[in-house]
């Protein structure tokens, strides 16, 4: 029996060390309770699940529309759906994305099911629930997600700067997948999570395994793996530092 996983597609946002081919950008793919479920497409998703994978999707979900995370939304709604040809999957997505035509219009009708995500409401696709968090502050409608499966509850928690009332909507998590782009801000007006943010998730929420990612040249540059070490030992946990295509067995 195939066991459940997590495929990391990439593990940046930035547009500079996607373009200079430090790390990849992309998505992540949940193959979990045989249900498929596509997170956020960036650039370059679409093409490495179909050079690695004849699954049919049960869904996708788009956090927010930033390119890093939007990109390549419309051919997977076009791919789930075989290009509108069979009205089926889920599709979650902030009504900014509609609003902005993120979305192309013209495949509004193609998902069986199309929902835009409220703060802190709850979710099917197919075997799977998913709550998604309190609205993310990140400048643009944003949402993170809390995803439970028979055997664990997954926070993933997108682009957001630090605020307390974030950590609730992560509550019960024992796998915490973290967007943390900074090793230690540097700008005033922080719109991402730097590690000592990560902390305090991990102080509160006591998961027993963090992943994280989607790195910028800030955190590249102190070493993300010796820092989720340094975790580890501080906090007697499992954080692991995401690799490009990486796959977490679950």
């Amino acid at each position: 029996m195939k066991k459940d996983f997590i495929h990391f597609f990439g593990t940046t946002g930035n547009k500079d060390i996607f373009f200079k081919k430090i790390r990849q950008a992309g998505g992540l793919y949940f193959n979990v309770d045989d249900t498929k479920i596509i997170i956020d497409p960036g650039p370059s998703t679409f093409y490495k699940y179909i050079n690695t994978y004849e699954d049919k999707i049960d869904g996708i979900i788009l956090s927010h529309i930033h390119i890093d995370h939007s990109n390549d939304l419309n051919i997977f709604v076009e791919l789930m759906t075989d290009g509108g040809e069979t009205k089926q999957g889920t599709l979650l997505l902030p009504e900014k994305a509609i609003e902005e035509k993120v979305l192309f219009p013209y495949l509004m009708d193609f998902p069986y099911k199309l929902e835009t995500i409220k703060p802190s409401t709850k979710y099917k696709v197919k075997n799977i629930e998913i709550t998604s968090s309190v609205e993310h502050k990140h400048g643009i409608e944003n949402y993170g997600f809390k995803i439970k499966t028979k055997n664990h509850t997954i926070g993933l928690v997108t682009d957001t700067a630090y605020f307390q009332e974030l950590l609730k909507s992560y509550k019960d998590s024992d796998i915490l997948i973290m967007n943390v782009p900074y090793y230690i801000h540097d700008k005033p007006k922080p719109k991402h999570l730097d590690i000592l943010n990560a902390e305090e998730f991990i102080k509160e929420i006591k998961p027993k395994k963090v992943v994280l990612t989607h790195f910028n040249c800030n955190i590249l540059n102190s070493n993300p793996t010796l820092l989720a070490e340094n975790l580890s030992k501080k906090y007697d946990i499992d954080v692991i530092s995401a690799e490009d295509n990486m796959i977490l067995e679950i």
